[in-house]
């Protein structure tokens, strides 16, 4: 009868090592669970990746504008509001032949590629002035240098060789006809 304490100690020992098993288990799978959620770690590895899904749920997120039109439609005195509009779209056609631009044109800038050039073209001319102002700044921090130095160096007015200085007749000096 000695067997049966020791038999109830296996299963215990056994039952605290799958504890431990599993305890180990679950805070491995909880490690990997953190890890596969954390975007941090996402965006620091494919940066490009994430960019493009951010921009591409932006853009199916986003709801599309209602046309004017419509709305104007389902509005009381929808006909006498879209007359309105047609004057005014022919004077403003008028207009514009009279200042001599030709037929009006709409620039509408639609779909991604639009999107993308009205943030592209702001940085691009943010960066050329700041390339501008640093050459300027370059070119002025140089400026005291060059006055600092002096003229530069050779013959002198006056030294054989040199540009001849006329001289004043006030000054005592041979004027030009003097010999």
């Amino acid at each position: 009868m000695s067997t049966a304490p020791n038999d109830v100690d296996a299963i215990r020992r056994q039952m605290a090592e799958i504890r431990r098993e599993l305890y180990e288990d679950v805070r491995d799978v909880v490690a990997t669970a953190e890890a596969v959620t954390d975007w941090h770690r996402y965006i620091t590895a494919y940066p490009w990746v994430s960019l493009g899904a951010a921009v591409t749920a932006g853009y199916f997120l986003v709801p599309k504008r209602r046309p004017a039109e419509r709305a104007l439609e389902r509005l009381p005195g929808a006909e006498e509001l879209a007359k309105i509009r047609e004057e005014l779209e022919a004077t403003r056609g008028l207009l514009a032949e009279a200042a001599g631009g030709g037929a009006p044109t709409r620039k509408a800038r639609k779909g991604l590629i639009g999107a993308a050039l009205g943030m592209l073209v702001p940085l691009a001319l943010r960066a050329a002035q700041g390339y501008a102002v640093k050459y300027l700044e370059q070119w002025i921090a140089q400026q005291p240098l060059l006055l600092q130095a002096g003229p530069p160096p050779g013959p002198t007015p006056g030294e054989p060789g040199g540009p001849r200085r006329p001289s004043s007749p006030r000054r005592g000096g041979a004027g030009p006809g003097a010999a």
